[in-house]
């Protein structure tokens, strides 16, 4: 898959073992589950950015929150919560793995935005607008009217109050008419936290040459990401190597400042493997949506399996070959170096980047 000399492997490994590595959307079991935990550390993740909560209601965020909070304080000789980048710096200083909060979504605010002020005080750092489906701020990317339907006055407010807050703002899954209103409200950097480029994969999850313009003339950067259909139309034939296309175009497109990785990976297909399915669900099924409900991962693969595959893909079909779990984010690093990256842009695509737009946004509050 990769060919490297053996300079060049010995570059690789000491280039991922010093730089400060982060995987800008991880899910929340890779901060409750010791296997996934222990698995980004083998890969030699340094901070997580995990998305928890977001979704419906304020309660369930506060139980996420709660959740992951507990995993810290169990596994504390090795987990720490991080804010700023310099609590990250020190994190991996200290042999410790950081977690920054995130979402996906910002529905759980219900209509009032002075909830931003408890997520803030949570310690979130980063908010999606949308998830695939409407809110009240706007269409996500999976929404008939995604093309259409921009910000409504609330999502204004909120783009406004989380600017003023230094919440950075995430359009990942956002529709596209929102993601150009939210780039033209906002007067702070946005994030693409997880999402690749729509000329190499058409899925309305990826985003287009506009919007990645937009994007880098905020000051903001987007994390590739390995899920396979958006990596390749066939989702099946995803790689390290259509990974490496993806961050090769955002590079000749807006420059090196404005790509990092996010991977986006989820458990269920180890789970399937290994026969972990909780008790009394079923394979392609939620803990916060089923097929039948408008909103959630499930509801979305039966509704646009153009968009990500069906929901039985969800189970069986792996994320990029040679980047299909966070152990073996080192081969991202020996990618780099084959398509004849230098060490500096190296390191700002492992987390330099996310580190600026985050000091920008987010100071050192």
């Amino acid at each position: 898959m990769i060919n490297l000399s053996p300079d060049q492997e010995e570059r690789a490994s000491k280039l991922h073992k010093e730089s400060l590595v982060i995987d800008a959307t991880s899910l929340d079991h890779v901060a409750t589950k010791k296997r996934w935990f222990d698995q980004a550390r083998s890969g030699g993740v340094d901070v997580v950015w995990v998305t928890m909560g977001g979704y419906a209601g304020m309660i369930n965020t506060v139980r996420a929150v709660a959740s992951v909070l507990r995993f810290i304080e169990t596994n504390s000789e090795e987990a720490v919560q991080v804010r700023t980048s310099d609590e990250m710096r020190q994190a991996k200083k200290d042999g410790k793995m950081g977690i920054l909060f995130a979402t996906q979504d910002a529905a759980c605010l219900d209509g009032d935005y002075a909830y931003l002020t408890i997520m803030k005080q949570f310690g979130y750092q980063v908010m999606g607008l949308t998830y695939s489906e409407s809110n009240m701020l706007g269409d996500g990317c999976g929404e008939r009217t995604r093309e259409e339907r921009g910000l409504s006055y609330f999502g204004l407010d909120v783009v406004a109050e989380m600017n003023r807050l230094g919440i950075i703002i995430d359009l990942a899954h956002c529709g596209d008419a929102t993601t150009m209103d939210a780039l033209k409200a906002s007067k702070a950097p946005c994030l693409f936290t997880h999402a690749n480029v729509r000329a190499i994969s058409d899925s309305s999850r990826n985003k287009t040459d506009e919007q990645i313009h937009a994007m880098a003339e905020s000051g903001g950067v987007m994390g590739i990401c390995a899920l396979p259909r958006m990596v390749n139309n066939d989702l099946r034939a995803a790689s390290l190597d259509g990974i490496l296309d993806h961050i090769d175009y955002v590079v000749n497109l807006v420059g090196i400042d404005h790509v990092g990785f996010a991977g986006d990976f989820t458990d269920s297909i180890e789970r399937v493997k290994l026969g972990e399915m909780l008790p009394g669900t079923t394979y392609g099924s939620s803990s916060r949506a089923t097929p039948t409900q408008g909103s959630g991962w499930a509801y979305w693969r039966v509704k646009r399996p153009d968009m990500l595959g069906t929901l039985e893909e969800r189970d069986v079909v792996p994320y990029a070959k040679g980047l299909d779990n966070l152990s073996k984010l080192p081969n991202l690093t020996r990618g780099l170096i084959a398509r004849g990256y230098d060490d500096e842009s190296i390191t700002k695509i492992l987390g330099k980047n996310w580190l600026r737009v985050l000091d920008i946004v987010a100071g050192d509050t």
